[in-house]
């Protein structure tokens, strides 16, 4: 399996774990494409719907679906702050979600470190970076 597939797919397989526990702790309504969202809103605090759209690599119309989406679930708020653009900032309900995500992660993290040893991993976690760092220059 190539390197760009393997990590589309573990990618993808994180998402889905994490979204089905987030729905076990009563985070409901939401979908991997939802969920893909919330670390951009995180790390911004504050970001224009064009803004994620670009980062994320959605369309405006699949921004603004989901956008709308995450409204009407209590998740986010989606502001005007300027003659221009709407900022989207989180809710204390998504604050809460991020706060379970975490929690999720770092659970998923504990147990692929008992798998393949503590050093492994933050060597494929600074390999990833890396790799990261790498492809983004390409840009």
């Amino acid at each position: 399996m190539s390197l760009c597939f393997l990590s589309l797919e573990t990618g993808k397989i994180f998402n889905k774990v994490i979204l089905q526990r987030l729905q076990e702790k009563g985070f409901d309504g939401l979908s991997e494409a939802l969920i893909t969202l919330f670390p951009y809103i995180d790390q911004a605090q504050k970001i224009s719907s064009s803004e994620l759209s670009r980062q994320v690599g959605y369309s405006r119309q699949a921004m603004h679906k989901n956008i709308k989406k995450l409204e009407e679930l209590g998740y986010i708020t989606h502001k005007l702050e300027n003659q221009k653009e709407k900022m989207i900032s989180f809710t204390s309900k998504s604050e809460e979600l991020m706060q379970e995500a975490n929690k999720i992660i770092e659970e998923i993290e504990n147990g692929l470190s008992e798998l393949i040893g503590k050093e492994e991993l933050e060597n494929y976690k600074s390999n990833q970076a890396k790799i990261y760092a790498s492809l983004n220059s390409l840009l």
